[in-house]
């Protein structure tokens, strides 16, 4: 393995935006064209094969535009289900949780949903899930895919952080309780109904046990498809054991098969590299 795959799952965050950036910089230039007023632009050899080096690259790893957001009704689903969420009386009289609701966030049209158990710290500060290390750990793996985190809808199994005594836990966080996760988990399920992704990824075992009722360890349920409001779904470690493991190439490989499993349910192409990473 590379030390430029390595850096795709740890610490390089300039490859992570390499794909919103061609996006975006094909973006500028076609809107350039569109105000020229000539119907030709001078391009020199060494210009054209820069452009025939990025064009195998978006190929090669499917980059592509987001779809587009879902129409009206979608916009207005989730609205309305976020405005419930937050004006729940159960949850906001909840003792044991906080107040500030993280809710879902990404694209409406998703082919691709990541679900994990419940906001952190950072999570709370911005109101958006997975924005700590986890997170960032999270969008290294989503751009290794061959897609970027607008390409992805990602959410919770519970909107809000749990608390930790009276709260004054500062980035000490704690595992949701069945009760607190059986307190959301309707929301959560509205929540893919309305997005209807093809795969959801299942990330922790809290999250694999609210969802789907397993208790087992991840490590004997990985590897499986199971089946969840009209998804197929894969269960797999959270980013955030990844960041503790001991294990760390082994149990990355893992996740990266997981992940692999993802891209074939989606028919995406898979490049001989890709299905290198960690080996």
């Amino acid at each position: 393995m590379t030390s430029r795959e390595v850096r795709l799952f740890m610490n390089n965050d300039s490859f992570e935006n390499e794909a919103s950036l061609a996006l975006s910089a094909l973006q500028k230039l076609k809107e350039h064209l569109a105000d020229c007023s000539d119907n030709y632009i001078n391009i020199s050899n060494e210009s054209i094969q820069k452009l025939n080096s990025l064009k195998s690259k978006i190929v090669q790893n499917k980059f592509s535009e987001p779809h587009p957001r879902g129409p009206s009704e979608k916009n207005e689903k989730i609205k309305s289900l976020n405005t419930s969420i937050n004006t729940d009386i159960r949850l906001i009289n909840n003792n044991s949780l906080r107040d500030t609701a993280v809710l879902g966030d990404g694209n409406l049209d998703a082919d691709i949903m990541f679900i994990g158990e419940a906001p952190g710290y950072e999570e709370e500060v911005q109101k958006k899930p997975f924005v700590g290390p986890s997170g960032k750990l999270l969008n290294r793996i989503i751009t290794a895919m061959g897609m970027d985190r607008n390409h992805a809808y990602i959410s919770n199994i519970l909107k809000f952080r749990p608390k930790i005594g009276d709260g004054k836990q500062g980035r000490s966080n704690r595992k949701p309780s069945p009760e607190e996760i059986k307190s959301s988990m309707s929301y959560l399920l509205e929540e893919i109904k309305i997005i209807s992704p093809k795969v959801v990824i299942i990330l922790g075992g809290t999250a694999l046990e609210g969802l789907l009722a397993i208790n087992d360890p991840i490590s004997k349920v990985r590897g499986t498809v199971h089946s969840l409001e009209g998804a197929k779904a894969i269960a797999t470690y959270h980013p955030s054991f990844l960041l503790r493991t001991n294990n760390e190439i082994s149990d990355k490989r893992k996740v990266w098969e997981d992940m692999l499993l993802a891209m074939e349910l989606l028919e995406m192409e898979i490049s001989d590299k890709q299905r290198a990473f960690f080996t």
